[in-house]
């Protein structure tokens, strides 16, 4: 990211070397690394979890991703809609959309119309943290190094343990964004507050980073 904000990917950097670069990382094909629309490249913020809560069971790059035009959200929201029914029939009390879902999905609204990275710090997709195989921490430097965001917005406490490790920010939560170094790169981060006071400010987060990267671009 350059000293006004701007993203700065290497010229030759396409959809195809980003894939080649992450799929070797990948714990399994059907692990998730992120979500988005179209290209993870042209994201400025992300939102960042500890892990997947729905697995689809889908090889990702092969179901999810195209070389000429990136993320397939539209493919990927209906295999996720489609994995919640089936949960519900077998689970009655699960919800159609989970409530961090929505506020993730709360969160991008505030941030639109600038094109918004979802992932975790794991990328295997597991119902809870507990017992999780997989806590190798690759793919979201990959994501963070390749993408070089000017805004992370973070949310559960293992995540924010984990920024606040690699920005030595030691209280990434709070009211205001806060600009920290991550990677050698200068980084606007916020911390969500606890889960119960987080489904009210999910927008109003996503808004406040949005314009940290506006003034950044300014």
């Amino acid at each position: 990211m350059t000293e006004h904000g701007e993203v700065r990917i290497s010229a030759d950097m396409t959809l195809e070397k980003f894939r080649e670069g992450l799929e070797p990382l990948m714990p399994s094909p059907e692990a998730r690394p992120f979500t988005c629309t179209g290209s993870p490249l042209e994201c400025r913020l992300f939102i960042v979890g500890v892990h997947p809560a729905t697995p689809l069971k889908r090889d990702f790059f092969r179901r999810y991703w195209c070389d000429d035009r990136g993320f397939l959200r539209k493919v990927f929201e209906a295999d996720y809609l489609q994995r919640r029914k089936e949960q519900r029939r077998e689970e009655p009390h699960k919800r159609q959309v989970s409530p961090t879902r929505q506020r993730i999905e709360a969160f991008v609204k505030g941030v639109s119309p600038e094109p918004c990275l979802e992932t975790n710090i794991y990328a295997v997709p597991k119902e809870t943290a507990r017992g999780l195989e997989s806590k190798n921490t690759k793919i979201i430097e990959y994501l963070i190094e390749t993408v070089q965001p000017a805004g992370i917005f973070v949310h559960t406490n293992k995540a924010k343990e984990f920024f606040q490790k690699i920005s030595d920010c030691n209280n990434i939560a709070g009211d205001e964004p806060k600009l920290v170094e991550i990677f050698g790169q200068p980084t606007w981060l916020l911390g969500a507050p606890p889960s119960r006071e987080w489904k009210s400010c999910a927008k109003k987060a996503g808004t406040k980073m949005k314009k940290c990267v506006e003034r950044q671009r300014s």
